[in-house]
């Protein structure tokens, strides 16, 4: 009776994962829903796999069982309510009712404790102190200190407008985000990842310091479409960590490696771990410009990389990987169309103008093709199931991101602190461009330690951009300036999740892998 119980709610599990994909794979052809739909359709997906995650789990404790079944269903008539009710809140926009400012509540301890599970404690106290914040701003110092929010207009903002939870962030989460990071599950699941990897040994593996060139370039590829700095070190790191402590890396150096690689991949083109779209968006230019100013950095990043690889080899007499461990080229070039996705994502944004979401379905619909005339990737019912959980999984984290952004953003709009923290910033440089930039890059890595990489560049942008555009700074410079330095945070010490994530399959300290 248990183990049918099981398997029934394994498969609830995994028809929604379905529903979700097939969802946003309809919408990104057919175009979004109207009004909030997309938003608040997509955030109720997000919020029945986050949740249903836990309720299903026989691993956790009774009590975080039924608190997920208890946040869940306050969530979900949150979202439902806002749904459902969208144009009488349009008409009286302004006016909130008890009712409204109920749900709202509701809803945002639902996306805290979604948060709590998904992403750990960190970017819950950075929300709970700017909710604080909002409501205890006569008592700040300075230039924090405001008039205060009324409770009415703090759900208004964060609940019931485009400009709190249901903003730019999350419409980008659920028209373009969703897409790639499918893509990412369909290249993982299918082989393709490994086809990258095995490129990589070929080309670089039998060369001194091998294995940890192979992490270099392999963490580089897939980093890109994988949207966690944090997933990289653990999907590639699985191999070329052992691998290189197999070649005499001492083990603190094998995650840092690792680490290092992984995250230069949330910055690399095309993909850039899915936040490339929520910056196309939020400045409202062209994907591929955005590609191409990009590029230059995240080329520089890992040549600088490889070649600290290749002088500690150097330094320490490190070979390559054996001869006969090697892959042959010769297969693998035979395999050469398993590549073709990426450059067709590429070629589709550049040159024949696709809107985002068409090019990352029609990218999906190409991968598919292709996994299934490669006898080493083709597809399996299973296999598609496994992508859209995996997808589906991988989606949750961002979007709930991308919800608690939103309320971040309801309490700068309304408090006007983020046009404070710039003139600060400012005024401490002393209208020194060089010394703003310095500023700019110590905030950034402090406020992005322990936050997931889309996490950290929407806290930044809203908050620190403004200050580098306020100096005349271009606003793609300034974004992708800090958006760099919130990436680097992940493997800057003291919270160096990505190094931690490397020394856990390293077997050594997380501590001397951070330094």
């Amino acid at each position: 009776m248990k183990n049918g119980l099981q398997k029934g709610m394994s498969l609830s599990f995994k028809v929604i994962c379905i529903a979700f994909i097939l969802f946003h794979l309809y919408t990104a052809y057919f175009g979004v829903v109207q009004g909030n739909g997309q938003k608040t359709i997509h955030l109720g997906f997000i919020l029945l796999v986050c949740y249903l995650q836990d309720i299903f789990n026989s691993e956790k404790g009774k009590i975080e069982r039924i608190t997920a079944v208890i946040f869940l269903a306050l969530g979900l008539s949150s979202v439902i309510y806002v749904t459902v009710n969208y144009l009488d809140l349009q008409a009286r926009s302004g006016i909130v009712y008890t009712i409204d400012k109920v749900f709202g509540v509701l809803l945002i301890l639902s996306i805290l404790d979604a948060t709590r599970r998904t992403m750990g404690k960190a970017l819950v106290i950075v929300v709970s102190v700017f909710i604080l914040f909002g409501f205890t701003g006569p008592f700040w110092p300075g230039f924090l200190e405001h008039t205060g929010l009324t409770f009415k207009n703090f759900i208004n903002l964060t609940y019931l407008t485009t400009d709190g939870i249901f903003g730019a962030a999350l419409y980008t989460s659920s028209l373009y985000i969703v897409l790639f990071v499918t893509l990412g599950a369909l290249m993982e699941v299918s082989g393709v990842g490994d086809y990258i990897t095995d490129v990589a040994t070929a080309v670089f593996g039998k060369y001194r310091g091998g294995p940890a060139k192979v992490a270099v370039i392999a963490s580089g590829f897939f980093g890109s479409i994988s949207g966690s700095a944090v997933a990289n070190v653990i999907g590639t790191g699985t191999f070329t960590i052992p691998l290189m402590k197999k070649t005499g890396y001492e083990s603190e150096t094998a995650a840092a490696v690792e680490a290092a690689a992984s995250t230069g991949g949330q910055f690399t083109p095309p993909v850039m771990g899915a936040t490339a779209f929520l910056i196309a968006e939020r400045l409202a230019v062209p994907y591929f410009d955005l590609v191409k100013a990009a590029a230059i950095p995240a080329i520089l990043y890992y040549a600088s990389l490889l070649l600290s690889v290749d002088i500690y080899a150097q330094k320490n007499g490190l070979q390559g990987i054996k001869k006969e461990d090697v892959p042959k080229i010769r297969p693998l070039l035979r395999r050469f169309y398993l590549l073709l996705p990426l450059v067709f994502l590429v070629y589709i944004l550049a040159v024949t103008g696709k809107t985002v979401a068409r090019a990352g379905l029609y990218t999906i619909l190409l991968t598919l093709v292709i996994v299934m005339l490669d006898k080493k990737c083709r597809l399996t019912l299973e296999k598609l199931v496994k992508i859209c959980v995996n997808a589906a999984k991988s989606a949750v984290p961002v979007a709930v991101a991308c919800a608690m952004a939103g309320i971040i953003s309801g309490v700068v709009m309304g408090t006007g602190v983020g046009y404070r923290l710039s003139s600060a910033l400012i005024d401490v440089s002393g209208g020194q461009p060089l010394i703003l930039l310095v500023l700019t890059m110590l905030v950034s890595l402090i406020m992005g330690m322990g936050i997931p990489t889309i996490s950290a560049y929407l806290v930044l942008a809203i908050l620190v951009a403004p200050a580098l555009t306020q100096m005349g700074f271009s606003g793609l410079a300034s974004h992708l300036f800090i958006f760099y330095f919130g990436c680097i945070s992940v493997i800057t010490p003291p919270v160096a999740l990505a190094s931690y994530a490397g020394a856990g399959i390293a077997g050594c300290s997380p501590t001397k892998a951070g330094t």
